[in-house]
């Protein structure tokens, strides 16, 4: 009964997590696979979980994501009289240009960063040609693959216990930071650099 709330909960995190990007979805599981570590059956029932509720939020974002940016064409354009509101249309356009150009990249960058899925989604919403349910699917499953299995080295290493869950932070961070210089890097950095620089002219 204690391991059915304890889902419960995690997948009502993970959903939320989409919405409210600062939501600690990856700590709740990888905490959860540290308590069931030695449970085959239970870890990967928390695995399935996380999977699914990720994909699932993500799809359900796409979706409220792609009626919003349906109303906003239905009600007309808009003149964009800021040059902020220029700059970020255009910093839009050239994002969605790489993620057409390379969407599962896009997605595994994505899923690791800070509100990535979420921003993602909302890219995807205002492309055509986009396979985003596969996107999302994709990123869900890497990235429950990425949480139990941390937790089950921080449970291996540390013992099944609450530390699981310090650790498991001290490492989502890490790689969020190791992702984040990456994306500077990359070609949508790049684009989005060479856009203000021309609106700045």
């Amino acid at each position: 009964m204690v391991f059915f709330w304890a889902m419960l909960a995690i997948i009502g995190v993970v959903l939320a997590d989409f919405f409210i990007p600062m939501m600690p979805s990856s700590a709740f599981v990888t905490t959860a696979v540290g308590l069931v570590f030695g449970d085959p059956v239970l870890i990967a029932l928390v695995l399935a979980g996380a999977a699914g509720a990720s994909w699932l939020s993500e799809f359900l974002g796409y979706q409220a994501f792609k009626a919003l940016r349906t109303g906003r064409r239905r009600r007309g354009p808009r003149v964009l009289k800021s040059l902020i509101a220029r700059t970020a249309v255009r910093v839009e356009g050239a994002a969605q240009q790489a993620m057409v150009a390379h969407p599962y990249r896009a997605t595994v960058v994505a899923r690791f960063l800070p509100a990535g899925r979420t921003g993602l989604a909302w890219l995807a919403a205002g492309s055509t040609g986009v396979p985003y349910v596969r996107m999302a699917a994709l990123g869900a499953v890497l990235w429950s693959v990425y949480a139990v299995g941390l937790g089950m080295l921080a449970a291996w290493i540390a013992g099944p216990n609450f530390e699981v869950m310090i650790g498991s932070i001290m490492v989502a961070m890490a790689v969020g930071a190791i992702l984040t210089s990456i994306v500077r890097r990359s070609r949508f950095m790049r684009a989005a650099e060479a856009v203000d620089e021309v609106t700045s002219t």
